[in-house]
């Protein structure tokens, strides 16, 4: 063999060696996945770096992320700037926008995470907790408060600032009008056409005679009712109805509401209260409410919602810095990392490692067969030199 062709031989024999070296590993690294054994044997360098390291990588990226990325002083500084604020009462914004136009309804956005049983199970959950919950609350405060001692008076607002002269006033004109109507109504004429009858009837002996032959009970009955119709506009009437309601009205604001309650009711005002409350339509009301829509309930509140974005984001920003540190301690991101790196496919490692680095392996794989040709000259060169 001439020198020539021993140099040339030696030049590729060294750089396929270099180059096949190298790229085997490259692919050390990821493969193989699982140990190789031969018997008991467990072939050396297996499984591949990576896949035998992966636990302490997990825990050195877990360290690396919790001490030098993702720091408490780190998100606090990053939630400080303009950017971030900006974004949070953009989705702010938006998430008001959106629920504050839904036209769904709270039933039907409960349908998706809810079968129709559960649903109604937990509509009845409902209801069953409003009413008890209102006769709970109604009980504390009659106790709380003696309720059953409290008066009349003192739940009417201005009661001793006129408040009763009012009442009476609105009172007797109301009654007097109410009366005045029926007596002008075909079912008064009626009324005081019978009366009229009644009174000639028992008046008997020779004056109801007399009554009978020259008196037309019609006239008569029609001639009361103008005439009682008449004075029950007149002010006397009218003064007379307002000071008689009024002291009605003065008694009233001095019982008690227990004594009212016993006086309508005919029972203890606080077992009265909780029995009404126990047959409240709850279920009706839950029904009715769940069949609105999202828009029904916060449609009136969007500008106010809006108008209120910047001082929330502030509030949010300020809570989640104030709280940042034991929020990254008790997230524990070391044992987090590690968990997920562990649970992350070598697979999609090796894909994500090679979109990044392909052509540095690819260099490094040629850079083998370079040096590994360059060792071969050098060598084939002395052994031409030195034989």
């Amino acid at each position: 063999m001439n020198d020539i062709a021993f140099v040339f031989i030696s030049v590729a024999v060294a750089g396929f060696v270099g180059g096949i070296t190298n790229h085997f590993a490259i692919k050390m690294l990821f493969h193989p996945r699982r140990p190789v054994r031969i018997g008991r044997w467990r072939i050396p360098f297996t499984p591949g770096l990576i896949p035998k390291r992966r636990e302490e990588i997990g825990a050195s990226l877990g360290k690396i992320v919790s001490r030098h990325l993702v720091t408490p002083e780190g998100l606090v500084r990053t939630l400080g700037e303009r950017t971030v604020r900006d974004n949070i009462e953009g989705k702010l914004r938006q998430w008001i926008v959106e629920w504050t136009e839904k036209e769904e309804t709270v039933e039907q956005i409960a349908a998706r995470f809810l079968s129709p049983e559960r649903t109604r199970e937990m509509k009845a959950a409902l209801a069953s907790v409003i009413r008890v919950k209102a006769q709970q609350t109604a009980g504390w405060l009659w106790e709380t408060y003696e309720l059953d001692a409290l008066k009349l008076h003192r739940l009417v607002p201005g009661w001793a600032d006129g408040k009763r002269e009012e009442l009476a006033a609105r009172a007797a004109d109301m009654l007097l009008h109410g009366i005045r109507e029926e007596v002008l109504s075909p079912a008064g004429e009626r009324l005081l056409r019978d009366l009229v009858l009644k009174l000639l009837d028992q008046a008997g002996g020779l004056f109801g005679t007399l009554a009978g032959i020259f008196m037309d009970e019609n006239k008569l009955a029609q001639k009361l009712r103008l005439s009682l119709a008449q004075q029950l506009e007149a002010p006397y009437v009218r003064r007379t109805v307002k000071s008689f309601m009024e002291e009605r009205l003065e008694r009233v604001g001095e019982m008690t509401v227990a004594e009212a309650v016993r006086a309508i009711a005919n029972r203890e005002a606080k077992e009265w209260l909780l029995q009404r409350l126990e047959s409240l339509p709850v279920e009706a009301w839950v029904d009715e409410l769940s069949g609105r829509s999202v828009k029904n309930f916060t449609g009136g509140l969007r500008d106010k919602l809006l108008m209120r974005v910047p001082e929330a984001t502030d509030r949010l920003i300020r809570l989640l810095q104030d709280n940042m540190e034991r929020f990254v301690a008790s997230v524990d991101l070391p044992a987090l990392v590690e968990r997920e790196v562990a649970k992350f496919p070598i697979e999609r490692v090796e894909r994500m490692i090679l979109d990044v680095t392909g052509k540095e392996f690819r260099a490094i794989t040629w850079l083998g067969v370079l040096l590994g040709g360059l060792i071969g000259l050098i060598q084939s060169l002395l052994i031409i030199l030195f034989r």
